[in-house]
């Protein structure tokens, strides 16, 4: 196995960035000459290298260089994660208050990061990197050279209402989620398309004006089914009504036909009060005296020329306050006899 140490450019932000470019794609060659290199497994590169959790940044590669002698190099950075990405290996930096001036100060422009690599260049793993200004891998982004996927990350932070310092992964995590957002109410709308049988491509607001019409369409149909029903109840009870006032009628004058007394000047009302109320009335007209029987009027014997009343004569004459003398004396005029 062999320790390599190349230099790359970093990507350019206001401050420090929160990602570093540290091993190109494929296979490449430094500007020194050195290489080829290449990654055929990037995962398996980011295993080994994450193994010791956390790696450290320093200033020119002291920790290889000055470290040895006893002399400083402190870390500047520390590389927390790692992404495969299609330009390569990348790195997630927690940058130390000294390291992350530096880099917003442009002190550095580039990284340098130290590699294991076995003898056909293939990468084995990264094992640390340095802040310098004599990148070796032009394949980088540069530190002070903004990039459009920079400017476009700074975008969707500001598009989504994200701080500055989120992660690129954090941006990420937010479009995928909108995305979803998005495929959902499609999907939505394409279902209320179908069920409502329009064409796929009418827009939303062609939706809401279509299902506004036929709910108006709606209403005015209930309406004028609610105004038949009212139409129909109303003839209903005026059937109902006619047909109770026949009936009455009928019992009425079938019982003035059977000669029951004080029904006929009083017709009208009782009609009324068969109509609402028929067996209070059929009781009543039972209670009430016949003149007839059989058909014929069965007057009193006369005694001494004078005309003795019935006990249902003067039952009716008293029901309907007639005097009885005077009813006698009507009796007696009319002249009748006894068959």
């Amino acid at each position: 196995m062999f320790i390599v140490t190349l230099h790359s450019a970093l990507p350019a932000t206001d401050g420090a960035p929160d990602w570093v470019h540290l091993v190109p794609a494929g296979t490449f060659s430094g500007a020194d000459g050195r290489g080829p290199y290449r990654v055929r497994d990037a995962a398996a590169v980011i295993r080994q290298s994450m193994a010791a959790a956390r790696l450290p940044i320093d200033e020119n590669h002291a920790i290889d260089i000055k470290a040895p002698k006893g002399e400083p190099s402190p870390a500047r950075g520390w590389i927390v994660e790692m992404q495969e990405r299609s330009d390569g290996i990348w790195g997630r930096v927690e940058w130390t208050e000294a390291g992350r001036a530096m880099v917003a100060g442009k002190d550095y422009r580039g990284i340098s990061p130290a590699i294991s690599r076995a003898a056909d260049g293939e990468i084995v793993a990264v094992l640390r990197a340095s802040l310098t200004n004599t990148p070796n891998l032009t394949q980088l982004a540069t530190l002070h050279h903004r990039s459009d996927s920079m400017n476009f990350l700074e975008q969707l932070r500001k598009l989504y209402g994200l701080a500055d310092t989120v992660a690129e992964a954090d941006v990420l995590a937010a479009v995928t989620a909108q995305k979803t957002a998005v495929d959902t109410h499609a999907s939505q709308l394409a279902a209320i398309r179908a069920a409502a049988g329009l064409a796929a491509d009418v827009a939303p607001d062609g939706i809401v004006t279509e299902l506004q019409a036929r709910q108006s369409t709606g209403d005015q149909a209930a309406a004028q089914l609610r105004s038949t029903v009212v139409d129909l109840q109303t003839q209903l009870t005026t059937l109902q009504a006619d047909t109770a006032k026949r009936e009455a009628a009928r019992v009425i004058d079938e019982a003035i036909a059977a000669g029951k007394v004080g029904l006929v000047p009083l017709r009208e009302h009782y009609i009324e009060r068969h109509m609402a109320d028929p067996a209070a009335v059929m009781k009543e007209i039972g209670a009430m005296v016949s003149l007839h029987a059989s058909g014929r009027v069965i007057p009193s014997k006369p005694a001494n020329g004078e005309v003795v009343l019935s006990a249902e004569e003067e039952r009716t004459c008293e029901l309907m306050g007639i005097d009885l003398k005077a009813y006698a004396e009507q009796r007696k005029a009319l002249k009748m006899e006894v068959l």
